[in-house]
Formats: C-alpha cells, sequence, structure tokens
C-alpha cells in the first residue's frame, strides 16, 4: 500500500520493523536505513500532529502514535499542489491613480493633456500587457486592474519597481506626475476586496502618493508599503478640503462632547492646531475643550497657555480635568500626531470609542483603529496650516479667530517651516495671509517663542562643544556630569544644522541622570559612516 509504516522501539528509539514502502522512501543509496533522518522526522512531529517531510521530490504528511511507537507516512504531493495553486490563483484586484492630475488639467491647454492621457494611459496598459493583467480606465486619472497572487508576488518581489519608471517618464516630459496604487486579495468576496483596494489606493495618497499599499482582506492583516521614499508629491486641493471640513462639522454634531489634543511634549504646532480645531468645534457645539497636561510644559507653551487663558476665549483644559467629563458618545480629535503611542495621554485616548486625526505627518503603523475620520496631508507644512485651512472654509460668523489665537496657529506654522524656509507652499503663505487678517502679533509671537538667558546660556555651552566629524558634519558632546532639557537639545541641533556647509548635526547630552551621552558617540559614529555611504539612515535610540 502506498503508506509507509515504521515501529520504533520506544525504550532505545532503535528501528524494529518498516513495511516495503517506508523502505524506499527512507533507505539512503547504500541500502541502509537513514536513522538521522528518521531523528529529524520524528522531533519534527513531537507535540506538531500536522507535520510535512518533503522526501524526494514528493510531501508527506507525517502521523506518529506515541502509544505503539509507530510512524506513518502518507503522499499528500497531489493535495500540497492544489492548495499551492489555490493559494497562488487568490483574485487581486488594484487601482491606479495618476498624483496631481487635476491640478495639471487645470493648468494645461486641451491639445497637451489629450498628449497627457495617451502617455499614461499607453504606460498602464503596457505595464499590464508585461504582466498579463486586466485592466480598464475609469477615468482620466484612474484605472482598475484584474489579476492573480502569482503576479502579485512577483510586483513584491520587483518592488513595484514600475512606479519609479513612471516618475522617471514623467520627468523626461516634463510633467509633474506620479503614481499611487492600492492592491488587495483573498479568497473570492470580490466586492470587499475591491473596497479594501480602494482604501489601500487612499492610504498611499494620505501619506504622499508615490507609493503602494498592498492589504490581503483580512482585518488582522497590516498593510505592506512599496515606495514612499521621495518627498510628498500628492498636492492637496480646495475641494477635499472642504469635503473634510463638511465631514467633519458632521461627526462634530453626532456627539455630546469633543476634546483635541495634540502629542506628547506639546509644541506649537501641536498647541496652534489644538486651539484651531477647539474653535472650529466651538462654531457647532459649546462643550468643545484645548486639553494639555501641565505636567508637559516647555517655556514657551506654557507662556502661550497663559496669553490664551488671559483672553479667555479658548476653552483650555487640564488632563486630569478633561477625563472626568468624557462620556461613551465623546469625540476625541488628535492633531499633529497619528499613532496613539505619541498622543498626549495613552489613558485619555483609550477612553474614547471614536476618533479624528488631523496630521501632516505620513501615517504609519500604530494608527488609532477607532478613527472615523482621517485627514493627513503629508504635503503640508503643518498641522497649523491644515487647521487653518479648515477654518477658513467653515467660514462661520458665530466664534472668529481672536487675536492670540491667531499668534499661536501662526507661531506653529513659523516653528514647522523654520520661519517659513522649509516646507513651505503657495498655500502656506495664502493660511499666513489670512492668520494676519484676524489678528496675528508678530510681538506677541515673539514674547511667546522667546528663548529665556538660562536656556540661551545651555544652548551655546553646547554648541560649544561640538567639533565636525568629516567636513560637513557635527558632532557635540555634553559633559557626563550635567542633564539637559530636549528642547534644549534640540535648539542646539537645530543651530548647528543652520551653519555654512553642514549637512548633518548630533548632540548627545543626558536628559537623565543614569545616562551617559559619551556611550552613544560609537553609534553616532556608525551613523555618520552609513549616512556618507548610502544618504540614508534610520535609526532609533531609547
Amino acid at each position: 500500500m502506498p503508506v509507509g509504516v515504521l515501529k520504533l522501539d520506544l525504550s532505545s528509539g532503535e528501528v524494529e520493523w518498516f513495511n516495503p514502502y517506508a523502505e524506499l522512501i527512507l533507505t539512503t543509496e547504500e541500502g541502509e536505513i537513514d536513522v538521522d533522518l528518521i531523528q529529524t522526522i520524528i522531533k519534527a512531529s513531537v507535540g506538531n500532529p500536522g507535520s510535512y517531510a518533503n522526501l524526494g521530490e514528493t510531501r508527506y504528511a507525517v502521523h506518529m502514535d506515541k502509544v505503539s511507537g509507530v510512524l506513518y507516512f502518507f503522499d499528500v504531493s497531489g493535495e500540497y499542489e492544489a492548495t499551492v495553486e489555490l493559494v497562488t490563483s487568490r483574485p487581486v484586484i488594484g487601482v491606479i491613480s495618476v498624483d496631481n492630475y487635476d491640478d495639471l488639467e487645470d493648468a494645461t491647454s486641451e491639445s497637451d493633456i489629450s498628449h497627457i492621457n495617451s502617455f499614461v494611459a499607453n504606460f498602464v496598459s503596457e505595464f499590464a500587457g508585461q504582466y498579463a493583467m486586466f485592466s480598464r480606465r475609469v477615468g482620466m486619472d484612474r484605472f482598475y486592474l484584474f489579476t492573480d497572487y502569482t503576479v502579485l508576488e512577483d510586483l513584491m518581489n520587483d518592488k513595484f519597481s514600475v512606479i519609479d519608471a513612471f516618475r522617471e517618464e514623467s520627468k523626461q516630459r516634463q510633467l509633474p506626475l506620479t503614481l499611487s496604487m492600492g492592491f488587495s486579495y483573498g479568497d473570492g468576496n470580490h466586492d470587499e476586496i475591491g473596497k479594501v483596494a480602494l482604501r489601500n489606493l487612499n492610504l498611499a495618497e494620505v501619506r504622499g502618493g508615490d507609493q503602494v499599499v498592498v492589504k490581503e482582506n483580512d482585518e488582522t492583516k497590516n498593510p505592506v508599503y512599496f515606495g514612499g521614499g521621495s518627498a510628498a508629491s500628492v498636492k492637496r486641493t480646495r475641494t477635499r478640503t472642504r469635503a473634510m471640513m463638511t465631514a467633519i462639522s458632521d461627526k462634530i454634531r453626532s456627539v455630546d462632547q469633543v476634546f483635541v489634543v495634540g502629542h506628547k511634549n506639546l509644541d506649537m504646532d501641536a498647541l496652534g492646531s489644538a486651539v484651531g480645531m477647539q474653535l472650529f468645534a466651538s462654531n457647532i457645539t459649546e462643550n468643545s475643550y484645548a486639553v494639555y497636561d501641565v505636567e508637559q510644559m516647555s517655556p514657551d507653551i506654557e507662556r502661550a497657555v497663559n496669553f490664551l487663558g488671559k483672553e479667555g476665549v479658548t476653552k483650555l483644559l487640564p488632563l486630569t480635568d478633561a477625563m472626568k467629563l468624557v462620556t461613551n458618545r465623546s469625540l476625541l480629535i488628535l492633531v499633529d500626531h497619528s499613532k496613539t503611542a505619541l498622543t498626549l495621554s495613552k489613558d485619555f485616548y483609550e477612553l474614547f470609542t471614536q476618533t479624528i486625526v488631523i496630521d501632516h505627518h505620513r501615517r504609519d503603523q500604530d494608527f488609532p483603529e477607532n478613527a472615523v475620520i482621517t485627514y493627513i496631508e503629508s504635503g503640508a507644512s503643518s498641522a497649523s496650516e491644515l487647521v487653518t485651512e479648515l477654518i477658513q472654509f467653515q467660514n462661520s460668523k458665530k466664534n472668529r479667530l481672536s487675536r492670540m489665537q491667531a499668534s499661536v496657529l501662526m507661531a506653529g506654522m513659523m516653528l514647522d517651516t523654520k520661519n517659513f524656509t522649509s516646507r513651505v507652499t503657495s498655500r502656506t503663505f495664502d493660511v499666513a495671509s489670512y492668520l494676519r487678517t484676524r489678528g496675528s502679533d508678530s510681538i506677541a509671537i515673539q514674547e511667546i517663542a522667546a528663548t529665556d538667558f538660562e536656556e540661551y546660556r545651555e544652548v551655546n555651552e553646547l554648541i560649544l562643544q561640538g567639533r565636525k566629524l568629516g567636513s560637513d558634519i557635527l558632532i557635540a558632546q555634553a559633559k557626563d556630569s550635567t542633564t539637559y532639557d530636549t528642547v534644549v537639545i534640540s535648539k542646539a541641533a537645530d543651530s548647528m544644522l543652520a551653519m555654512s556647509g553642514i549637512e548633518a548635526s548630533f548632540v548627545l547630552a543626558k536628559i537623565h541622570k543614569d545616562l551617559s551621552p559619551s556611550r552613544l558617540e560609537v553609534v553616532v559614529k556608525s551613523m555618520c559612516n552609513a549616512l556618507w555611504k548610502s544618504w540614508v539612515v534610520e535609526v532609533t535610540l531609547i
């Protein structure tokens, strides 16, 4: 019979008897039973009733009867091949979107648009034909693909190099176009697979575009990202901002209270966007609050909170008081962050069943599971810019931005753009102009952001410890006997980076007494070596 049977002595483990089929599959070229192979199979079978063994070109299911010491080998090659075929033939639905097509269409003549449409259509058609995929154009900037998992696996192994190829061809034609893609696969249920593919496409776009997101039609599985190494390529449109304003407003109307929080250790952008969203929500409901933690306040944040408190317009609430007011119908709005680990208070976050996320950083893992609305625009300069645009489109006459609210929002934008020198667009200046008309006060901003003498002294103390590493990298190592605030360390590194010819700066300093910056110097040196070699380095220091 085509079943291998082998009897072992339970006490010694030696082979007592085997049938001809077992002899056929378990003997060596010399005709002897392969004892080492049998022992390996036994070890794999212990505690694992569903173990398998590949013997030659055949796959066997192995079952061990522990009572009698008998091993059974069943040929399951046909079943295995069928399973593999079932897995690889799972349906895959993909959606392709051409980033920034709407902006290009508005600024291009009809004849040029015709040529652009032909270029895009031919590129996608050749791409689909190369992998034998079915493709269909459903709009000027939208395509659907249908294939199986074998093709998707090939694309993933190739790291979806197609998006790099499209970007390069677009550059040669002087077109600011890139591709975003969403793919999903699963066992049947094409309707759900298609919906997940669309969600994956949206995720690729809110992360900045020019990338691919792949996720199985299974809630327990995590998405896989490809591309996204370039700067954000998707330009947000006013239509999308207006749609987000409407969606957020509708959601606020359905809850009893709104709480707005920034990330841990608030900076001016987090505080400004929180204050702005509190105003936005106050035009819809009276019960809206900007929450802050009195235990996590740097000097500039403390000054800003005091100024806002004296003005008496913004509803500011300490974290301990806010936690007492939350109900099961309350809404939490996260601004300037989208990771639960970074939120102002994890305990406070866990009190809510629904959240809204407004952020200008790329979406990543640890995203809030209870997010009902997500407004992430990685092409924006700051969260304060996004929030101010929402307020502009709301255009409410009930509560308008006060002088201090406008000043704090402006301070948040100035922080993240380094005084409008980095990551700025024309819309950044449009928003700044609007805040100026609402009374943004440069004197008040200067008072909020003013540096204390002691802080200034510590910053310069760190800078004076600096030395060059190579020709364009500065590293400053503080003395082991001194501890510094994280804000001081950041300002020192930023000041060093602004120096002529410097491409990177590192400041090593103790923030707790039990840490020693000297232990980190070797890590930073290795980082710098990696930086010189590849220009890309990602390191987390704990």
